[in-house]
């Protein structure tokens, strides 16, 4: 999945519907931690680019302030 890139979209919404969209995301994040610990060792290409989008979420999550803790096997990238 894709989406075009707009022009600073965070500013745009109110402030229920960022709440929304970071609910969602935390809730994705969560009900995946199983998959993406199982693919942790996955050195094909869709498995490293599940992880790395999975990384990316989790990153973005806590620039939101929310803290959930990294599958088993995976380190946060510095």
């Amino acid at each position: 999945m894709a989406a075009n890139p707009v022009e600073s979209p965070l500013l745009d919404l109110s402030d229920e519907e960022l709440a929304a969209l970071t609910a969602a995301a935390a809730w994705y994040a969560k009900r995946h931690e199983d998959m993406i610990s199982a693919l942790a060792d996955d050195t094909s290409a869709a498995g490293s680019g599940q992880v790395d989008r999975y990384l990316s979420l989790h990153a973005a999550l806590w620039k939101l302030g929310v803290r959930l803790r990294l599958p088993d096997g995976l380190s946060r990238v510095a």
